[in-house]
């Protein structure tokens, strides 16, 4: 495929925009690091806590043959929503969204949405441009380690599967259940590649100081924090809603 001189000068202004914008990351456990630090104000945390309760009202409101099994859903360590995801591409590339992890606490409703940015940069055979909606099922431990230790996700090493849907999806379910992460995403525009391939995510850790205040460790936020502020509060009670017996 021939890429005109007008094409060439696009990518090269993307390809610019891109290093001057991509992240330097500290690898700290449970993405511990993060890009420039972003602030509840600039981030809209109760915003995007709406966004993802519309995807995933809708995700779960489809007819009975589309939507995410329940039994599935009920399994879920931890839910991870990025209600939009933004991904560009012509040879360079780059993918950018804000989403959030809801946990299961010690009473076994989802709690505190950790909140969290997506971003990579990206070359090879790509052209077009897309928004995207994931949502991820976080089946384990491993799952969740994947996700949040600041480092490249890579789909094979990882074990994130494309979920099925429906209730009679026919499949053995019982595979998924044992898979790291099951994943579902939604998309318009064109785009060749998987959604998260390249990607890494990290905590927006002054957001989360802004929202919740100290806590040592990102485990102590999802699995053990009780007080939920109340303009991030509806994405658990919308879990524990579908994740009812």
């Amino acid at each position: 495929m021939k890429i005109s001189m007008t094409q060439s000068t696009c990518a090269l202004i993307l390809a610019s925009s891109l290093i001057v914008s991509a992240p330097v990351t500290r690898a700290d456990s449970h993405g511990e690091g993060e890009p420039a630090p972003v602030t509840a104000a600039e981030f809209e945390p109760g915003t995007y806590v709406q966004k993802a309760v519309t995807m995933l009202e809708g995700q779960m409101g489809e007819a009975a043959d589309k939507r995410v099994p329940k039994k599935l859903l009920k399994a879920a360590k931890c839910v991870a929503i990025f209600p939009q995801i933004g991904q560009v591409g012509l040879g360079i590339g780059g993918k950018f969204g804000r989403g959030m992890v809801s946990c299961r606490g010690e009473d076994g409703s989802f709690g505190a949405p950790l909140f969290t940015r997506l971003s990579s940069l990206t070359f090879g055979a790509q052209i077009g441009a897309q928004q995207v909606s994931l949502l991820m099922l976080i089946m384990s431990d491993k799952g969740l380690d994947t996700l949040l230790n600041g480092k490249p996700i890579v789909g094979a090493e990882a074990g994130i599967s494309a979920g099925p849907v429906g209730r009679e999806a026919g499949v053995d379910l019982d595979v998924f259940l044992q898979s790291p992460i099951v994943s579902y995403s939604r998309s318009q525009g064109l785009f060749a590649g998987a959604v998260l391939e390249g990607a890494v995510i990290f905590r927006a850790k002054q957001v989360n100081k802004e929202l919740y205040g100290d806590f040592e460790t990102t485990d102590e936020l999802l699995f053990k924090r009780q007080e939920v502020p109340e303009r991030v509060r509806a994405l658990g009670e919308a879990l524990d809603k579908y994740t009812e017996s």
